[in-house]
């Protein structure tokens, strides 16, 4: 599949895949090489007067019977009132993959990388039991670099503690 699925990996077989934005032939590619029933897109817009990048997606998605998700990023630094504006998106991301009905899963943001890396080092942790130390170290393995704001994904994850217990912990 290679040019057309930009970053594409399994995170875990049946349940999870990861990638940056694919074509609309890499996109079809994986719906069906990997039977995708729900795509998590995290790209949002920097000019609210435009199109979503990615607004193609939904269509494609509708087209092969698979559900798309749009969860707009987040900052990873408290706000006016205290709060983490991110905590939305890592708590909508959590409930569609911790939901064996929306499985597989693809996630992605632009590159495959960052937001997306959080998101994979979270199911690890989440949904398998792994430690921040090794989920952040596979999402260092992606491609994953500190730095500006993504120091807020490393902290947040350092200090993240899972809401339900693991159903099985696996590599």
């Amino acid at each position: 599949m290679g040019y057309h699925t930009r970053n594409f990996h399994t995170v875990k077989s049946g349940v999870l895949y990861r990638s940056g934005q694919q074509t609309p032939t890499g996109l079809k590619l994986s719906l069906r090489a990997y039977q995708i029933k729900t795509v998590v897109t995290l790209r949002t817009v920097r000019d609210p007067d435009r199109p979503y990048p990615d607004e193609w997606e939904a269509e494609l998605c509708a087209a092969h019977s698979a559900r798309h998700v749009r969860i707009v990023p987040q900052p990873w630094s408290l706000d006016e009132g205290g709060e983490l504006p991110a905590e939305r998106v890592v708590r909508a991301f959590l409930d569609i993959v911790c939901d064996p009905a929306n499985h597989p899963v693809l996630v992605h943001c632009f590159a495959g990388i960052h937001r997306t890396g959080a998101m994979c080092a979270l199911f690890r942790m989440e949904c398998q039991g792994w430690s921040a130390e090794r989920a952040i170290a596979e999402m260092q393995d992606h491609g994953f670099e500190p730095g500006q704001s993504r120091n807020g994904i490393e902290q947040y994850l350092r200090d993240y503690r899972a809401q339900a217990p693991p159903s099985a912990p696996s590599s």
